[in-house]
Formats: structure tokens, sequence, C-alpha cells
């Protein structure tokens, strides 16, 4: 007997974050369809074993309640710890953070794919920022900035290119660095391997 055809279908979280509705839809759905689920490390929510005749259904199902799904949305959702008040080591809200660059990017389209963003509230650094294109770290003196970190075969620890920073800088040197990306490659790259062009935007470890 032929394998039945099937795939995963990537439903996005911003920041890890769900409500009871989501929930109760994707329990429905998993009951129903026979699926298994699966809980990213990019905090999203991946459905495995969808047949492709029941796909669009239930994404249909799914976007009542709210869901987007990969490769709906052009820019990155952060991948985040849960911080302040939640944590007691956690400097500022991540959560709030994520939030205002989600808006602040909506509908950017300088963007291409293959960047990750990660935002921890303290330099224990639990969602990976310094393996991430761009890493935002929390300290008692401001926000940290760490570009060009990655994981996989070859991982890299990001450079720290700001020290200290606010969160509107913050948002002004994402805007730069996606910027450069999109400009500077055609294909899905990571930033790391940018960051000794003559012209990256943030030549100095700081």
């Amino acid at each position: 007997m032929e394998q039945e055809n099937t795939e995963s279908l990537t439903v996005l979280c911003p920041s890890g974050l769900v409500e009871p509705d989501f929930f109760q839809a994707v329990g429905r759905i998993v009951s129903r369809y026979g699926l298994t689920t699966y809980l990213s490390t990019s905090q999203n929510l991946r459905l495995l074993e969808v047949r492709q005749e029941d796909r669009e259904a239930i994404m249909e199902e799914l976007a009542a309640v709210g869901a987007r799904f990969k490769g709906h949305v052009k820019f990155p959702f952060p991948r985040v710890c849960v911080s302040r008040p939640h944590c007691r080591l956690g400097t500022f809200d991540t959560f709030g953070l994520s939030k205002k660059i989600t808006q602040y990017f909506n509908g950017f389209e300088q963007i291409k794919p293959k960047l990750k963003i990660a935002i921890s509230g303290c330099t224990v650094a639990c969602s990976g920022p310094l393996t991430t294109d761009i890493g935002i770290v929390g300290t008692r003196k401001g926000l940290e900035v760490y570009v060009g970190g990655k994981l996989g075969a070859y991982p890299k620890v990001g450079r720290r290119i700001a020290r200290g920073a606010s969160e509107d800088q913050v948002l002004a040197i994402i805007e730069a660095l996606v910027t450069y990306h999109y400009r500077k490659t055609k294909t899905k790259q990571r930033l790391a391997k940018y960051l000794d062009e003559p012209d990256f935007p943030y030549p100095d470890a700081v």
C-alpha cells in the first residue's frame, strides 16, 4: 500500500502567545483530521500529517480565530523570552517590544526570507539572541543589539553593535539592517555572510 501524501502547516504564534479560542480550534482540528502537533523553536505551531485535500479547510477554520500562516506574513515575528513581570531576571517588557516591532514593520516591503529576530529580557539570553540574525538583549543600562549570529553546521555568535540603546534606537537599527539585507542578497542568506562586507552599516563591535 502506498503511503498517503501529507504535508505540514505552520501556524504563526507572535511572541509565542496564543488565545483560548485558538487552542480550542486547534484541538478540534487535530482530533477531526488525526493530526500531530509540534511546537517549533521559532515559537510557532506546526500541524503534521496534513492531507492536501484538507489543507484549505483547516486554514479557513484557523483563520476564523485570527491565525496567520508561514508564507503569508513577510516580516518575521520575533522570538522572545517571557521576561518582566513573569521572570525575576527580566529587565523590560519583551512582549511589548515584540509587538512594537511587529506594528512598526507592518506592511514593510523591503524584507527577504531567512532573517530572524530574537529578544531576551536579560543577559541569560534564553531566546537565543546571540545566535540569531538580529538579537536584542535587555540590561540594567538599556538594550544591547547583536547582529550576524546563527546556528546550524557552522554556528556563530553575533557581533554586538549597540549598547544602552532605547527601543526607538533599536527600531532604527533593525530597519537599517533589514534594508541592507534586502539590497545585498538575491537568495536566502543569513546576515552573518555580510558582516565583513566593506559597506556593512555596523562594521565595528562595541
